[in-house]
């Protein structure tokens, strides 16, 4: 038994159900709604100490952070096959998922806060609600961010850097893709897989720069046969009980 904790609109989430998609894999769905806060529960804490989704329990045993279990649902689901088997594009997997975690994730986070408005769902708050609210955080390096931000905001110098952190990887993506149709050769992967859910997020969100297909593309044809696929389709079809 496979059982999925996760929310409706989280990107990281959607890594996992596009892959169990992929697999088409029966599980059992927990959903957390992360406005109410589910995420920071005692009993789901319990599970996931981070205070994120998503987390999976498969057998008894729990994994969380979102790119580690697509590549452990890979390996216990292996048809189709979701990893290059020539060791190069493996480990350019690899390089690509990092990538994605640790530049695009983070800068878009610091570029969603101003473009999002995300900011604004603390305004009216008094002292001791927004006390409240960090001393909710999971992790003390989750509560000193938003501590930060609710602070200090996001100064223009930080938005421009995030912004052009954000360019970078898109251009990458755009130059990767002149020789094939999917980041990692011929055959879609858990690459393709990790960074699909920002795209919708950049279409939803109406972000024009970053989805600007005459500048890149290559990158606009691969958007539409990503989102084309019933994988997708499946993932992001998911509402909320």
């Amino acid at each position: 038994m496979l059982t999925l904790y996760h929310g409706d609109t989280s990107t990281c989430s959607k890594r996992v159900r596009i892959t169990l998609a992929e697999k088409d894999v029966e599980w059992e769905s927990k959903y957390l709604d992360l406005a109410k806060r589910d995420n920071l529960d005692p009993v789901y804490l319990e599970i996931n100490p981070n205070g994120v989704v998503p987390t999976i329990v498969h057998d008894g045993k729990i994994l969380y952070e979102s790119n580690v279990i697509i590549e452990y649902l890979d390996e216990i689901y292996p048809e189709p096959p979701l990893r290059p088997s020539n060791p190069y594009l493996r480990a350019q997997m690899h390089i690509w998922m990092d990538r994605i975690e640790h530049v695009l994730h983070r800068n878009i986070n610091t570029v969603s806060w101003i473009k999002q408005g995300r900011y604004k769902r603390f305004e009216g708050m008094g002292d001791e609600e927004l006390q409240a609210v960090l001393d909710s955080q999971a992790t003390e390096e989750k509560r000193l961010l938003l501590k930060k931000r609710l602070a200090q905001g996001v100064s223009q110098e930080e938005l421009e850097f995030a912004e052009a952190r954000v360019a970078e990887v898109l251009d990458k993506m755009e130059d990767t893709l002149q020789e094939s149709d999917w980041l990692c050769g011929a055959n879609f992967s858990l690459a393709d897989i990790s960074v699909a859910p920002f795209f919708e997020r950049f279409e939803s969100n109406k972000m024009p720069s970053l989805t600007d297909w005459e500048k890149r593309p290559k990158l606009g044809a691969w958007w539409v046969r990503t989102k084309s696929k019933p994988s997708f389709q499946k993932a992001f079809s998911f509402k909320r009980p």
